[in-house]
Formats: C-alpha cells, sequence, structure tokens
C-alpha cells in the first residue's frame, strides 16, 4: 500500500510528521512518498512548485507520481490523520457540488471549473472534496488529466477523478475537517471513517497534545 503527499515544506512539519506516524501505527507495511519537497526518512520525488495556483500544483504532483512510479495509490494531504478502519476505496461524498455564495473567490472557481467539466462529460457530480484520503490508480488519473487543461485553473482534483472513474462502491458522509481542537469529535470520525483533517485551529497546544500522544488505533 502506498500512500502519497503532495507537499510543500513550511516552517513547522507537525502535521506531515504525525500524518506519517500515524499511517505507520495504521499500516506498518505502508511505503510513503512525498512529491515536491523532501521529508528526513520518507521516498521523495522532486518536484518544483509549478505555479501559485493550489489545485494545478497538487495536481501536477499527483501527475508526476503518476508518470514516474504509476499503479494504484492512497492520496494524501499532510494534515490527514488515519487508522486502520480507513476505506480509501470507498470514497466519501458530502451530496452534490454546488457552489456556495460564502466560499471564497478561488474556491468557487475550483467549483465551477468542476462542474462544467463533469457537466461536459456528462458524468455524476459527487462532491468528494470532504478531506479523506482516496484510492486513484495512476492509468486512469493520467488518462483523465489529458482532458482537461488544468495547469492554469483551480479545481478539485478528487472530484473530477471520482467522477470520472466512479468506483463501485461509494458512500454518503462528513467533510472530516475539523476547525477546532474537538477532541471528542475527532475521535468519532476516527470511529466512523477511520480518518479525520485538522486546520490551524485544531492544532491548539491541547490539540497538538492529544494527536502527539496517541499512541494506541481506536476501536469501534
Amino acid at each position: 500500500m502506498t500512500f502519497v503527499f503532495p507537499y510543500r515544506k513550511s516552517r513547522d512539519e507537525f502535521d506531515i510528521q504525525q500524518s506519517i506516524r500515524f499511517i505507520r501505527m495504521s499500516f506498518p507495511e505502508a511505503h510513503i512518498v512525498t512529491v515536491g519537497d523532501k521529508v528526513a526518512t520518507i521516498d521523495n520525488i522532486p518536484c518544483p512548485q509549478l505555479n501559485n495556483i493550489r489545485g494545478a500544483d497538487v495536481t501536477n504532483k499527483m501527475l508526476t507520481f503518476a508518470r514516474e512510479r504509476g499503479g494504484s495509490f492512497i492520496y494524501m494531504n499532510d494534515d490527514f490523520y488515519i487508522t486502520p478502519k480507513l476505506r480509501a476505496d470507498i470514497p466519501i461524498h458530502s451530496g452534490q457540488l454546488e457552489i456556495v455564495e460564502q466560499h471564497p473567490s478561488h474556491y468557487k472557481q475550483a467549483m465551477f471549473n468542476t462542474i462544467e467539466f463533469l457537466k461536459y462529460y456528462d458524468r455524476p457530480l459527487w462532491n468528494f472534496e470532504t478531506h479523506s484520503p482516496v484510492l486513484i490508480d495512476s492509468d486512469k488519473l493520467l488518462a483523465t488529466f489529458e482532458l482537461l487543461e488544468w495547469q492554469k485553473h483551480n479545481h478539485f482534483i478528487k472530484s473530477i477523478y471520482l467522477n470520472m472513474n466512479l468506483p463501485e462502491l461509494i458512500r454518503k458522509g462528513h467533510n472530516v475537517k475539523l476547525h477546532k481542537d474537538n477532541i471528542p469529535k475527532a475521535q468519532e470520525l476516527l470511529r466512523t471513517y477511520g480518518c479525520f483533517s485538522t486546520n490551524e485551529t485544531f492544532l491548539t497546544p491541547r490539540g497538538k497534545s492529544w494527536i502527539k500522544n496517541l499512541s494506541w488505533i481506536l476501536e469501534a
């Protein structure tokens, strides 16, 4: 099992170091790769930043992995935390893709571009932007992104890939990204989905301490 991080180094490597620790704790035989910047002791594929468009840069890193290594892999972000209950082969969606006025402009642009592309190919519009790991096939990823000009526009790589290559099983669920250090909610998400995701507001001293000291895998 290969876990792939499109990674751009920041001053604080807490998230990616702990995310890697959770993978090793959950799947000891896993192969872990960063694409972009290197993390000590982890396999790396160097890949310069493409541009300042996040969607384009992440897609470039994932396509780089697909071209250079190939095969199936689990797409991670550096703030994803997982347990053995993770089912990356049964992705979580949160309903239909839709543009919400309250979202920032870059997010709305990515949503618009993703919806327009999928409508053109008469594909489903499931929203897989739930901040959860997903299983990707390199050949299908490369073939899918040959169909669009992705280099200059924000878009959602997971929703494009998964709706164009719909898995046999998908499941309705929730966005697993937590915006405050709600540890009981994090425990619930780990039990339910085998994963959760953080943002800066989770990483208080209490939130960091809980993540760092978790050395057992939550049971059902």
